[in-house]
């Protein structure tokens, strides 16, 4: 058997292990990177640096909710959660409550949007009749409020129809 000599082995300690993370937030950061100045593109190394920052800020958040939520004996987070744990920064505790504020507002809006779409769709056959209607109401007497409280009725009752469908 002849002796040949291997190269010898490289150390896996040496070697540094890349690991190949999906950059889930490249886009909008070189998107606010642009917005703030940059150029168009920004390059690879500040995208990638800044998504960093903003993985591990958020993986920290996330863990200190979690803890909180474990003190609280709950296995669950809730939003309450994330208010304790941006309790010694002022600004982004009322950033936060800004925000929570402003989407309450804006389901509220949604809810009485969709509310009024609903109604609106019932109300459609019978406009031809509220045009007749509002012309032997004001023959007869009738004022406007004796109609507005039969219309909310008319709508209460919808409702109720419609939460309790027999």
């Amino acid at each position: 058997m002849s002796s040949t000599k291997h190269p010898p082995l490289p150390s896996v300690t040496n070697q540094k292990r890349k690991r190949k993370r999906q950059r889930l937030f490249a886009k909008d950061i070189e998107n606010l990177l642009y917005a703030m100045g940059d150029r168009p593109v920004s390059t690879e190394a500040t995208v990638n640096a800044l998504e960093d920052v903003l993985v591990e800020y958020i993986s920290q958040i996330s863990y200190s909710m979690v803890n909180f939520a474990k003190s609280q004996n709950r296995t669950r987070v809730k939003l309450n959660d994330l208010a304790f744990t941006l309790r010694n920064d002022p600004m982004k505790l009322a950033r936060f409550r800004y925000i929570l504020e402003q989407s309450y507002k804006i389901e509220k809006a949604k809810k009485m949007f969709d509310d009024d779409k609903y109604d609106n769709k019932n109300h459609e056959d019978d406009d031809d009749d509220d045009d007749e209607e509002d012309e032997d109401n004001h023959e007869n007497g009738r004022n406007m409020k004796d109609k507005s409280s039969t219309k909310n009725d008319s709508k209460q009752s919808k409702k109720k129809k419609k939460k309790n469908p027999t």
